[in-house]
C-alpha cells in the first residue's frame, strides 16, 4: 500500500538531494528573477524617493512612508492615502477611494489564479504583491529549466517590495534631516498624476473615456467643492463608463475593422 505512494513522493520531489532542497531551489532561483527587475529599480527609486520626500513634506514622520509602503503596497493609493490621513478624518472616503484606485488589482489576481496555481505557502504573498509591475513581469514570464517558477514569483514580489519600500525609507529619512522647508513640494503627487493621465492620452486612440473622466471630475468639482469632490467624481466616473460601455466597445470595433483593409492593402502593396 505504501510503494504506490512512496514512488509517487520519489517522482514529485525535485531532483539532486541536497540541490533540490528549499534554500537550493529558491539560491537557483534568485538571479534570474533580480535581473528580471533591474529595469524596473530606477522607475521604484524616482516613486520611491518622491513619496518619502512628499509624506514627510505634509507632516507625516519619517517612519510613516515606508510602514505605509509594506501595509499598502500600491504607490498610487499611498500618495492619495498619505494627503487624505493629514486632511479631515474620514475613513469612508478613504476607504472608498483606495478602493476604487486600486480595482484593477482584483482583476490581476484572477487573471493569476492559474499561473500562482501551486504555490503552495507562498500563495498569500505572491496575492499581497501583485501590484502593476509584478503583475507586468510575473505574467508572461516563463522560468528556465531547472529553475522553480514559484521561487521566481516570489523573488520578484519580495524584490519589488524592498525596492519600493526601501527608497521611501530613503527619501522621508532625508528629507526628515534637511534643513530646509519643504512646504510646497507637495506638488509630487499631482504631477505623478498627471503624467500618468498624459501617458495614458498619448497611447490611446479613442479619448472619449478620458473626456468622460475629465468632464465628471469638473462637475464634481464645481458642485462638492475641492474637499469633497473625490469620492463623487469616481463613483461618477466608474457609473458613466459602465453605461457607456457598449458605445466605446463599438467605437473600438469599428476603429479595428476600419483599419484591416488598409493594413492588408499596404501588404500587399509591398
Amino acid at each position: 500500500m505504501d510503494e504506490p505512494r512512496d514512488r509517487i513522493e520519489a517522482d514529485a520531489a525535485p531532483p539532486g538531494g541536497v540541490a533540490g532542497t528549499r534554500r537550493a531551489r529558491a539560491a537557483r532561483a534568485f538571479p534570474f528573477a533580480f535581473r528580471q527587475t533591474l529595469p524596473l529599480m530606477a522607475g521604484f527609486a524616482f516613486c520611491g524617493l518622491s513619496y518619502g520626500v512628499y509624506a514627510t513634506s505634509i507632516g507625516l514622520p519619517p517612519w510613516a512612508a515606508p510602514l505605509m509602503a509594506v501595509s499598502i503596497f500600491a504607490g498610487s493609493a499611498e500618495f492619495v492615502a498619505a494627503d487624505m490621513l493629514t486632511a479631515s478624518f474620514a475613513p469612508l472616503s478613504l476607504f472608498l477611494v483606495v478602493l476604487m484606485v486600486n480595482a484593477r488589482h482584483l482583476f490581476y489576481g484572477i487573471s493569476m489564479l492559474e499561473k500562482y496555481r501551486g504555490a503552495g505557502r507562498k500563495t498569500a504573498f505572491l496575492r499581497y504583491g501583485l501590484i502593476d509591475e509584478t503583475f507586468a513581469l510575473c505574467q508572461p514570464l516563463e522560468a528556465p529549466s531547472g529553475v522553480d517558477r514559484f521561487w521566481v514569483y516570489a523573488w520578484i514580489t519580495g524584490l519589488n517590495l524592498v525596492y519600493w519600500a526601501g527608497f521611501a525609507a530613503m527619501g522621508s529619512y532625508v528629507a526628515s534631516g534637511l534643513p530646509v522647508d519643504l512646504t510646497g513640494i507637495d506638488f509630487i503627487m499631482k504631477a505623478l498624476f498627471i503624467v500618468i493621465f498624459l501617458d495614458c492620452w498619448m497611447g490611446e486612440d479613442d479619448h472619449r473615456a478620458s473626456l468622460i473622466g475629465l468632464g465628471a471630475a469638473l462637475a464634481c468639482l464645481v458642485a462638492f467643492g475641492s474637499d469633497g469632490f473625490l469620492v463623487p467624481a469616481l463613483l461618477s466616473i466608474v457609473a458613466l463608463l459602465l453605461l457607456l460601455r457598449k458605445q466605446l466597445d463599438r467605437k473600438g470595433g469599428e476603429d479595428g475593422a476600419t483599419s484591416s483593409p488598409t493594413e492588408a492593402e499596404a501588404e500587399q502593396a509591398l
